[in-house]
């Protein structure tokens, strides 16, 4: 009955979590490219355009702090809110895997335990270290689980952050040269 009752709150907040709104983005300032042609001489022809003066993205974007709480009670949904569609997946798979893992060894520990109490004679000390074995898969599993949910909120909560930057196209480029020695030169390059 009290388990019950301690699962209430936390349904009530994913609740009202899920219905809080999404902010929108305000409208981008051209004024950087402004200021420069004003105050530094500079024209935006010039230079190739600056960084700042790139439009914000206009998807919707979730409150960090709602993606950290979404991320935190559901798997992949701080995600999902951010719309990092494979990045959920993997997180789901990930946290759903070793939150069963869990459950497995904390009900085989339960049963060693179980298992070495009524046992009596030689068989305790076999019995004992099942235990002690199952246990400690138990609290390893655990730590992998809190650890991969303290990762996912804080990656919920920094993606909802960043979202609000400006995205530039990301550009890959080849260039073959030929060389004086009867060589080829490649550079790869990725700007980012």
């Amino acid at each position: 009955m009290t388990g019950k009752l301690l699962l209430l709150p936390v349904i009530i907040l994913l609740l009202l979590v899920a219905q809080a709104p999404a902010q929108t983005l305000p409208t981008p300032d051209p004024g950087f490219s402004a200021y420069l042609r004003a105050y530094a001489g500079i024209d935006e022809n010039q230079t190739g355009g600056h960084y700042a003066d790139l439009p914000q993205d206009s998807i919707k974007t979730q409150n960090p702090t709602v993606a950290l709480f979404k991320s935190m009670f559901v798997p992949g949904l701080g995600q999902i809110g951010n719309r990092n569609y494979i990045k959920a997946g993997v997180i789901i798979a990930l946290e759903t895997t070793l939150i069963g893992t869990y459950i497995h060894y904390y009900n085989k520990t339960r049963d060693r335990e179980d298992a070495f109490l009524a046992a009596e004679g030689s068989t305790q000390a076999r019995l004992f270290e099942e235990y002690q074995d199952a246990r400690d898969q138990r609290n390893r599993f655990g730590w992998y689980t809190g650890v991969l949910i303290f990762l996912s909120m804080f990656d919920a909560y920094v993606d909802a952050h960043l979202a609000q930057f400006p995205r530039q196209q990301e550009n890959v480029t080849i260039n073959v040269t030929p060389t004086p020695t009867e060589y080829v030169h490649i550079n790869f390059g990725y700007s980012f």
